[in-house]
């Protein structure tokens, strides 16, 4: 209780400092429009395509021992509760695919592309870099999967048609709540710590005009996966696979409030715990 409304009095503070405000959107539009490098839509394009590749393989020679084996392909498990990650690979394919098409979307669009073909070559720019994963994965251990490739077209796809789409965008997010896990603390490992994230999409109910001017406008009901105990360091956490509901505050409409655009960009796509209640609808 104490977490939320620490929360709560930080937003309505910072809507109060109109100047203090001013000064952050326009620092971070300056920063925004630098990292851009050029206006010009297709060279634009290029570029953001060829600096994720690069951070991508250099992250994968690095961490996953890219170009250890020769290319071959591997069949992954889905949700079963035998697999590797009880799913949670694949929710985290999504939403990787998912967030990468909307950053680049909307880099595309800042260069003066349409909402539709920003969403369009956003999502497509995004599964290209996605696609490099995979076949770098081929030639580690892991293997290029076939399975992580679809949850990738799942993620762009899922991009395109919200995000093309003001009054679905609205209504609907897409976000990752992660907190390290103590295992993961304690034995850094360059393998995703899923045992700290939860995937969810968040249904806003500021996104239905009857109740946008009433007190439910101000909440959402979310709708998450999750799993606990497959990485080699949860010694002391159980296998578990858990699919949940809540309800919470809407983020990303208080941080509007505010009027600080990184935050409620933040909000779109990250979601910090304490904010919701949430109930099992299943778990095994």
């Amino acid at each position: 209780m104490f977490k939320k409304t620490f929360l709560l009095c930080f937003l309505y503070t910072f809507s109060y400092s109109a100047e203090w405000v001013n000064n952050l959107n326009s620092t971070t539009a300056k920063m925004n429009q630098y990292t851009l490098m050029t206006e010009d839509p297709k060279k634009g394009m290029i570029i953001d395509n060829l600096a994720a590749d690069i951070m991508i393989a250099l992250w994968g020679f690095q961490n996953w021992n890219w170009g250890t084996e020769s290319f071959h392909v591997t069949k992954e498990d889905w949700f079963e509760e035998d697999s590797d990650t009880g799913g949670a690979d694949k929710t985290g394919h999504f939403y990787m695919t998912y967030l990468l098409s909307r950053v680049l979307g909307s880099r595309m669009q800042d260069r003066g592309w349409s909402l539709e073909e920003s969403s369009l070559y956003g999502s497509l720019s995004a599964m290209l870099a996605m696609t490099l994963l995979e076949v770098g994965d081929g030639t580690s251990h892991y293997g290029f999967s076939k399975e992580d490739l679809l949850a990738d077209g799942m993620g762009a796809v899922t991009a395109y048609l919200i995000r093309s789409n003001p009054g679905v965008d609205k209504f609907l997010d897409v976000r990752l709540e992660y907190l390290p896990s103590s295992g993961y603390l304690e034995h850094i490992d360059t393998a995703t710590d899923y045992s700290g994230m939860k995937h969810l999409i968040a249904f806003k109910f500021a996104g239905v005009e009857e109740l946008q001017d009433t007190p439910l406008g101000y909440m959402e009901v979310q709708l998450g996966y999750y799993t606990r105990g497959y990485r080699a360091y949860d010694i002391d956490i159980a296998k578990s696979q858990q699919v949940y509901i809540g309800i919470g505050l809407d983020l990303t409409r208080l941080a509007d409030m505010t009027g600080i655009n990184v935050l409620k960009n933040l909000f779109e796509f990250y979601q910090p715990g304490h904010t919701y209640v949430e109930t099992n609808l299943w778990e095994r």
